[in-house]
């Protein structure tokens, strides 16, 4: 399995976002280059209609992270991972 993102991860506004990261099997995700179109039908089944067009638009907008947003992220995913 895969972290897919349903929005490039080029797009740093989106490319930590737990909505637009969802598990792909490498098919998918590889040779098939994300199925994007069937990507954001199960996103907007899945969180709502309209996640998929929201993603679209919050991946267009700059977002500039911090060291310390990073660090955050960092610090919430090591917490999470040993709570599990």
């Amino acid at each position: 399995m895969h972290c897919g993102h349903f929005q490039s991860r080029r797009f740093t506004s989106t490319r930590w976002d737990e909505t637009n990261c969802q598990v792909q099997c490498v098919r998918c995700n590889i040779f098939s280059q994300g199925e994007q179109f069937k990507f954001g039908q199960k996103l907007d089944i899945i969180y709502g209609e309209g996640t998929a067009l929201g993603l679209e638009q919050k991946a267009k907008k700059t977002e500039k992270l911090t060291r310390v947003d990073i660090q955050e992220m960092i610090n919430y995913y090591k917490n999470e991972r040993t709570e599990t």
